[in-house]
């Protein structure tokens, strides 16, 4: 037999229509969801017995109208609850929590964030925001109704600025365990909603601010503590290791703070951190884990990140190359998840690196059981082809591992068109808008340079342009970037065709992407290793060109002012003295080598854009 609906409740409870465990003066349910408990109604007198024409008369009176009290009653339901934050809170625990983070931590931020923000408003709007900032990204990226994403931009933007406000009352003050995880876990939220807004600033602050959090109670907690914030330190590695790739000449900012994240070398065979919570391993993730460390701790000693762009005094030595190289080989031997043999595999394992003259454009698709499993082996290929790249500056013959390097960029177009072929299929596709992290754009970019021919240049940039945004890394803005870097070579050393030999790495220009800041315009220059009759220290790395440029809505290039500084690339244009690279970027790099944070001083990037352009800018090609 069901239970009646009783009206003994407190007048919070019954307008939420929950139930209400009444008790006095206040109710637990209330304090517990942080509501303002408005207590009890009084008792009402029984009225006298009517005679049964009254009765009768009340009775269709019921039937006509409800009481007052049923409409007061009703009053909870607003409809804007109902019609916009409902959505965004099912869109977060079905599908943003899926798309963002592991398998094996889905039930940490869908369950437990979500138990959260019940009680805690900040968890409850950092949620809404992300979830509503994720379904725009959607909408945009499948180029669906502009209004409906325009529209949940709108209600992401609300919650996004309802959490900002209340966030200096929860950094105040001495604060429990628990509710430092649910700052941290806002923290992160906040550090993916600037990620779809492509705002690395905001991005990178609120994670700086993640990390500081981290650090300042990392020694106060307990095993079963640190085994619960498990899932923010594995977001916490990835988005600092975007971080990493993103500002140039950085260092982990991370790692540096966090003792638990560092692992001391061998890095290949450490297992990483567990999570209580979790009921499955999800070993690919496990695997990309473990990765980040290898390649993070290893900037930290020889900076392997950023070590083509470092002159050749600051450059990994061979034998810290040699050791890297044979850490990624020993990390892939170990990763058997990631390397399960499959169609895409099989596909990229069968490319030849004696015979890259006769490889095809455009690549064959390499498809794989799970993205995540493909782009984990572009990142490896990426890495172990920079440093294949540098290994072979310091040999006489650098032939046959130029060809290794080869191989692995176009293994990495391949796997490129395999997800761009399920950027267009409609179950289940590769969403560049939701790789936020670390996507298949930035290993693209990463790889130009080192491309065979001017026809695997020309695909690169097609397939970025495909991809369009992917969080922090802009399809667009790399494709701009490398198709200047490819005008310029072309001034100096035009490809006989578009599938033969473009030369040795070393001598092709190196692009430099800044990161953006509160300018409209974009930053890169182009770098070159001189030649050994030049003096001093420009011998090792000089400065070609400096771009600028503002980009269309759908990512064109307008807008475009550069200065060059080399005369036979300026051609009948007056070059500019050049400025030396080590003193045009001292002040850069002071600032990031002790970690990514620095380069949220405004003034350190803002020198940079702000810079005249000089009498002889070129205002386009």
């Amino acid at each position: 037999m069901s239970d009646k609906r009783v009206r003994t409740g407190c007048a919070t409870c019954r307008r939420r229509r929950v139930k209400c465990d009444e008790n006095r003066p206040i109710c637990h349910r209330c304090k517990a969801a942080n509501f303002l408990c408005e207590g009890y109604q009084p008792l009402q007198r029984a009225p006298s017995s009517p005679s049964k024409s009254t009765s009768r008369a009340n009775s269709r009176a019921n039937t006509q109208s409800p009481p007052r009290e049923d409409i007061a009653d009703l009053s909870w339901r607003h409809t804007n609850w109902r019609h916009d934050e409902l959505p965004l809170y099912h869109h977060f625990v079905t599908t943003t929590v899926v798309r963002l983070f592991r398998n094996d931590h889905i039930t940490f931020w869908r369950d437990q964030v979500a138990q959260m923000s019940y009680g805690v408003d900040i968890v409850y709007e950092a949620l809404l925001a992300i979830g509503a900032m994720h379904r725009s990204s959607l909408l945009a990226c499948k180029q669906e109704s502009a209004q409906e994403a325009a529209r949940f931009r709108v209600l992401g933007l609300r919650s996004y600025g309802k959490t900002l406000h209340l966030l200096p009352s929860h950094l105040a003050g001495d604060l429990l365990a628990d509710q430092k995880l649910a700052v941290l876990v806002v923290l992160m939220l906040l550090t993916y909603f600037e990620c779809f807004m492509e705002n690395p600033k905001g991005a990178f602050r609120h994670l700086w601010a993640g990390v500081q959090l981290l650090r300042n109670m990392e020694n106060k907690l307990s095993e079963t503590e640190v085994n619960n914030m498990v899932p923010v330190y594995d977001a916490m590695l990835r988005l600092d290791f975007l971080a990493q790739k993103l500002v140039p000449y950085s260092c982990s900012s991370f790692l540096r703070c966090s003792d638990l994240a560092m692992m001391e070398s061998p890095f290949w065979n450490r297992p990483s951190l567990k999570f209580s919570g979790a009921s499955q391993s999800d070993s690919v993730a496990a695997e990309r884990y473990r990765l980040i460390q290898l390649i993070c701790s290893h900037n930290k000693l020889s900076r392997v990140v950023w070590g083509s762009w470092c002159p050749t005094s600051e450059r990994p030595t061979r034998d810290e190359l040699m050791g890297f190289h044979s850490e990624m080989v020993l990390w892939r031997a170990n990763s058997p998840a990631t390397f399960t043999p499959c169609q895409g595999l099989d596909a990229i394992e069968a490319v030849n690196a004696m015979d890259v003259e006769s490889l095809t454009m455009p690549p064959p698709a390499a498809h794989f059981g799970c993205s995540d499993t493909a782009l984990n082996i572009a990142m490896y290929n990426a890495y172990l082809g920079c440093a294949l790249a540098m290994i072979a500056t310091t040999d006489d013959d650098t032939a046959a591992i130029e060809m290794d390097a080869f191989k692995l960029v176009y293994q990495n177009l391949c796997i490129g068109a395999g997800l761009l072929e399920e950027h267009k299929r409609f179950e289940d596709p590769y969403k560049p808008c939701d790789a936020v992290d670390t996507g298949i754009t930035i290993w693209l970019h990463h790889g130009l340079r080192r491309c065979y021919s001017r026809a695997w240049q020309d695909w690169t940039i097609q397939a970025l342009r495909a991809i369009g945004r992917e969080g922090l890394v802009n399809g667009f803005t790399s494709a701009n970037t490398l198709e200047i870097m490819c005008q310029l070579e072309d001034r100096v050393n035009p490809p006989l065709s578009l599938n033969s030999y473009l030369g040795p790495i070393r001598e092709r220009l190196i692009p430099l992407l800044m990161p953006r800041g509160d300018s409209d315009r974009f930053l890169s220059f182009y770098l070159r290793y001189g030649s050994a009759t030049d003096a001093g220290d420009e011998r090792v790395i000089q400065v070609i060109a400096r771009a600028t440029w503002r980009q269309e809505t759908h990512g064109g290039l307008e807008d475009l002012h550069m200065d060059i500084y080399d005369q036979e690339i300026a051609g009948d244009y007056f070059a500019p003295d050049r400025p030396q690279a080590l003193l045009l970027f001292s002040s850069w790099r002071e600032e990031v080598e002790k970690g990514w944070h620095g380069y949220l001083a405004s003034e350190i990037q803002e020198g940079f854009l702000h810079k005249q352009y000089s009498d002889s800018s070129i205002q386009a090609f």
